[in-house]
């Protein structure tokens, strides 16, 4: 089975003085810029996904190990069902549906907890090809939604989710407070938190 593959040689590292880096130059992420460079695309990006079926507490975890704050449920057609987020996964949420149904933490499940699909409200690939970061941000001010489910259309006129933006991703590109994009009372308080933070 080895013979197949071949040995690639190896060089010393020794004379090596340098790391790469992106581009210094490249233009950093502000209100103005196109709203897919907050964009989680699952046509490059494979999305994180847990049955319905799973235990709150092994969702939680599996969480952890993902690095991320938001699962996508699937039903048991694997069909999109709905959204579970660390916080609802570790929150009061688990605690209500515990004492209201007088069951113990290791009976719920992701299905008792998720935000289901009928739920949520989206945004098309379409509107966000033309949208700007500060447009998804008021929207998500507004709504105070902490994620938008990015959805679009196949050839065949299938219904999908594309994507996903999150404010915490905003934030981060930003170089702002995940908080200031809440709690700001206009648009121009959060503008001069980024003009403080040279991200304007």
């Amino acid at each position: 089975m080895l013979q197949e593959f071949k040995n690639i040689r190896l060089f010393d590292a020794a004379e090596v003085d340098y790391i790469l880096s992106p581009d210094n130059k490249a233009i950093p992420t502000n209100l103005y810029s196109p709203a897919l460079d907050v964009f989680t695309d699952f046509v490059k990006i494979k999305p994180v996904t847990v049955a319905e079926s799973m235990p709150i507490i092994e969702a939680l975890e599996y969480m952890k190990s993902q690095h991320v704050r938001l699962l996508f449920v699937l039903d048991n057609k694997d069909a999109f069902a709905g959204i579970v987020t660390a916080g609802d996964a570790g929150g009061r949420k688990v605690m209500a549906f515990m004492q209201k149904n007088q069951v113990s933490r290791e009976q719920v499940q992701v299905r008792h907890i998720m935000l289901s699909k009928f739920n949520i409200k989206t945004l098309t690939y379409t509107q966000l090809c033309d949208a700007r970061v500060g447009d998804v941000m008021l929207t998500m001010k507004d709504s105070g939604d902490q994620h938008v489910v990015v959805i679009d259309e196949s050839t065949a006129g299938v219904l999908r989710v594309r994507g996903i933006i999150s404010s915490s991703d905003i934030s981060r590109r930003l170089k702002i407070s995940f908080d200031i994009m809440y709690e700001a009372k206009s648009f121009a308080e959060i503008e001069n938190a980024l003009t403080q933070n040279g991200g304007f």
